[in-house]
């Protein structure tokens, strides 16, 4: 292992921070690239460097002086990192972020490898949303196809008086509708591979959401052993279709024993935090292995855990709990509905 090499990671929020903590424990140095200058990651970096992230002569600047390139998020300018992929190797690899980054193209692709999703249609206008609704006759839930994360830039369409609400005499950026369903539960899995295609999976967690934004993940869930070899074997498809390297979040609707696919993540993924206190290994240690050609760890989880998101707070009564592992992300604002830290509750497995 060389003790030179520089990971470069785009982004500075509390994923960059984690992914540069279990860097810096394997020796690696970390330079990050962020807009904010009170960025979390910024605590914990070698170096940081302030740009924007459409700011090409700054990002190739940035990228010279690292030796592989990875990111927290996917909102990313795909066009920067085509320029960048010429200097450096990005993983996972800028295909899997383009997918990532439209749902339309995330759920066509999906589809294409044989996995279910919800059914859904391309809308390009308000008159779509109204034929559509006039068609199906049932609530329908608009997305748009980009930018959008923890329940935003979605809406729930129940009729014509919603559609006046929200779309009437606005611009409509481009979306898709889906069918709502009513599902038994969320799951979602941690997976991740290696240049050689070598891949770990984690045990999937059951997620609850709150306004569109994560809640808890609980492990073990009450979810049969044959389900969840199923998502595992649903993933392993998505990251060996797609030559990938580094770890991917995959969540997953469950109705009536199926399984449907709800959205991919090409990076560590909020419902994996769980692993940190959980497995025997971390979905960040794991993630930074795979991207610089260390052999993959084990994924066994060890502890029964849930991991609760500390949203709009940080004085949660959970962070004074004997059995809690707290992480404080060190934002500088707290605001409602952001992600301020997390807590791990954990107890001996099983018990």
């Amino acid at each position: 292992m060389s003790l030179n090499k520089t990971i470069g990671i785009l982004g500075g929020g509390q994923l960059a921070k984690m992914l540069a903590i279990a860097a810096a424990n394997l020796g690696f140095n970390i330079n990050i690239y962020c807009p904010d200058r009170d960025c979390p990651a910024a605590q914990v970096a070698s170096k940081v460097i302030f740009g924007n992230y459409d700011d090409s002569d700054n990002l190739v600047a940035f990228a010279k002086n690292v030796d592989i390139l990875t990111y927290e998020f996917e909102n990313i300018d795909t066009k920067a990192l085509e320029e960048l992929d010429q200097q450096v190797e990005i993983r996972p690899s800028i295909k899997a972020l383009k997918i990532s980054q439209d749902r339309y193209t995330e759920k066509s692709y999906l589809n294409s490898l044989g996995i279910k999703t919800t059914q859904f249609y391309k809308i390009d206008s308000v008159a779509d949303i109204e034929k559509l609704l006039n068609r199906l006759k049932k609530p329908i839930l608009i997305k748009t196809r980009r930018l959008g994360y923890d329940g935003k830039g979605q809406v729930l369409i129940k009729n014509q008086d919603d559609i006046n609400q929200y779309f009437l005499g606005k611009s409509l950026a481009p979306s898709i509708a889906e069918e709502v369903i009513s599902f038994d539960r969320e799951l979602s899995i941690i997976i991740v591979r290696d240049k050689k295609g070598n891949i770990k999976a984690f045990e999937p967690g059951e997620n609850v959401h709150e306004h569109g934004i994560l809640l808890t993940t609980t492990l073990p869930t009450s979810t049969s052993e044959v389900l969840k070899n199923n998502a595992t074997i649903i993933a392993k498809k998505i990251v060996n279709d797609l030559g990938y390297i580094g770890v991917m979040g995959v969540e997953f609707f469950l109705k009536e024993q199926g399984l449907y696919v709800n959205e991919i993540a090409p990076r560590v993924h909020n419902s994996g935090h769980w692993t940190m206190d959980g497995s025997y290994s971390s979905q960040f240690q794991q993630h930074i292995r795979a991207i610089m050609d260390l052999p993959l760890l084990s994924t066994e989880r060890h502890s029964d855990v849930i991991m609760y998101n500390l949203i709009g707070t940080v004085t949660s009564n959970l962070v004074n709990n004997e059995l809690a592992k707290v992480y404080i992300y060190g934002k500088k604002d707290v605001l409602p509905g952001r992600k301020m830290g997390h807590v791990n509750l954990i107890k001996k497995k099983g018990s």
